[in-house]
């Protein structure tokens, strides 16, 4: 039987490069394979616990998003999560921040970990961002980077 993957992207619509993810999650779905499911994760992480908790289980997950890391614009940086928590404190402050409207991949993975439904194996494609604020299109940097990122996005999904 073959893996049950999802791919999602995660990030906010029309913030310039910080809308990688939700942009990738589109551009991957016209292209996903069978046994790939694509979908825009950028909606809060409580709720994406609950959604996958609610359907059979996937043998991996990949985010793909925007992260700043101090990396030159454009940097891709492919991982499988090590799935280490931070403090209680500290996850309650990301499950507050999560409810509230936050969109962060930290978040993301911190909060769906703490309270269930991830697989055992969660592969990470965050990309440094160049450009920031309110408006369509990406820096320079990071759009001459998008077949790369998609390639990496697929490599990581096993596809």
């Amino acid at each position: 039987m073959a893996a049950r993957v999802l791919v999602g992207g995660l990030g906010y619509q029309f913030l310039r490069d910080d809308s990688l993810g939700p942009y990738m999650a589109e551009r991957l779905a016209a292209r996903a394979p069978d046994g790939v499911e694509v979908e825009d994760l950028s909606y809060h992480p409580v709720g994406l616990v609950h959604n996958l908790q609610e359907r059979p289980p996937y043998d991996r997950i990949v985010v793909v998003a925007a992260a700043r890391r101090g990396e030159p614009p454009g940097t891709i940086r492919a991982y499988r999560w090590d799935r280490s928590l931070p403090p209680p404190g500290e996850v309650q402050a990301r499950v507050s921040e999560a409810v509230t409207g936050v969109i962060s991949l930290d978040n993301l993975l911190v909060v769906c970990e703490a309270l269930g439904g991830l697989p055992d194996d969660v592969r990470v494609v965050e990309v440094e961002p160049g450009e920031e604020g309110w408006g369509e299109g990406f820096s320079e940097a990071l759009s001459a980077r998008l077949d790369a990122i998609e390639e990496t996005v697929w490599s990581s999904a096993g596809r």
